[in-house]
């Protein structure tokens, strides 16, 4: 073979575009053509082969899963995976949240009394003082820090930790030594509380397709400052709803969300004994000067027993969920009592 043909093949095999080009070469004989493809074989057989791009996967919240090393399911909620798996859609598992609430209801007062009363060294008796009570009306504003978790993927539990402020105003009557008529007639015997709450709870939930139940319960302790001891207060809300789907807004960059609606009813069941030192009061004008008179020892002491008048009333609420992550819900209360509340949660 000479010099032009051995060239020909090298450009046949390794420049194809060069070996196009030449067009004055002359056609190969057999045994060219089989070297021909003996140097193409060898090349194709040579030439890398390339992988397709297989894009990293990703959990359901956008996150890179390394699929070598799978990682082991969340502790909490119990039967959580299995749940999901069925197709029951479940919240983050811990929350932090910040309530406040504002609440009016009306009392029955059913004493007021006074002891450890003196004029000189003369002990006064129990007696010397008769007061009835008539309207009372009792208010209180509460704001907790929440945390909670779901055990299960039907019950969360929590614990609270908040500052309560208060009062209530009762119309007296004081009667001195058993006059009749009440020496002093309609008085604001006003009754000022303060002091740090907290407690526990529990809320167990259940639903079908977009409509839910749920029943809150919880016990709480509140230190007050102008009373002995704690006073204890146990609540059940039962509620019923229905869950509707929110569109996303471009314009304002919100995603898809979920709003909640539901009616319920609170029932409390309060302790309702005050006692305390009689110098810690605000007692009405026209009666601290008699109290001051008896009472210089400071060894004064207040007796206050009463009851809710109705212990339950209805509830109306709503929660927005804007991400899995963050809500927002309002619920109001009427009938027997009154009262607001507003609270904002991130989950995680």
């Amino acid at each position: 073979m000479d010099t032009f043909k051995l060239l020909a093949l090298i450009s046949a095999a390794f420049f194809p575009p060069l070996a196009l080009a030449t067009e004055s070469v002359p056609a190969a004989d057999s045994s060219t053509q089989k070297l021909i493809d003996d140097v193409d074989n060898a090349v194709i057989t040579k030439l890398p082969l390339t992988n397709p791009v297989v894009p990293a996967p990703v959990s359901s919240k956008g996150h890179p899963v390394d699929d070598m090393k799978p990682s082991d399911p969340p502790l909490l909620p119990f039967w959580g995976e299995e749940a999901r798996a069925k197709g029951y859609d479940l919240p983050e598992t811990y929350g932090i949240g910040i309530n406040y609430m504002n609440m009016r209801q009306n009392i029955d007062v059913d004493s007021i009394s006074f002891s450890g009363l003196a004029l000189g060294r003369v002990p006064i008796g129990p007696d010397m003082f008769k007061i009835g009570v008539g309207n009372t009306r009792e208010q209180s504003k509460t704001e907790t820090m929440r945390l909670d978790a779901w055990v299960l993927p039907f019950m969360n539990v929590y614990g609270l930790l908040g500052y309560t402020k208060g009062s209530s105003v009762s119309k007296v009557g004081v009667s001195v030594l058993g006059s009749k008529p009440p020496s002093l007639q309609n008085l604001d015997f006003k009754l000022d509380f303060k002091g740090t709450t907290y407690g526990v709870g529990t809320t167990l939930v259940g639903g079908y397709d977009n409509w839910f139940t749920s029943v809150d319960m919880n016990y709480t302790q509140t230190q007050f400052d102008i009373l002995d001891g704690s006073i204890n207060a146990f609540t059940l809300s039962p509620r019923i709803g229905y869950r509707f789907t929110t569109p996303a807004i471009a314009g304002l960059n919100t995603p898809q969300g979920k709003v909640d609606v539901w009616v319920g009813s609170m029932y409390q069941d309060v302790q309702q004994e005050f006692k305390g030192d009689l110098s810690n009061l605000n007692m009405p004008a026209e009666l601290q000067p008699m109290i001051n008179l008896v009472n210089q020892s400071g060894n004064g002491r207040f007796d206050v027993k009463q009851h809710l008048q109705s212990p339950w009333n209805v509830l109306l609420g709503t929660q927005y969920e804007l991400t899995c992550s963050f809500n927002i819900t309002t619920e109001f209360g009427f009938a027997n009592r009154n009262s607001f509340m507003v609270a904002a949660e991130y989950r995680f």
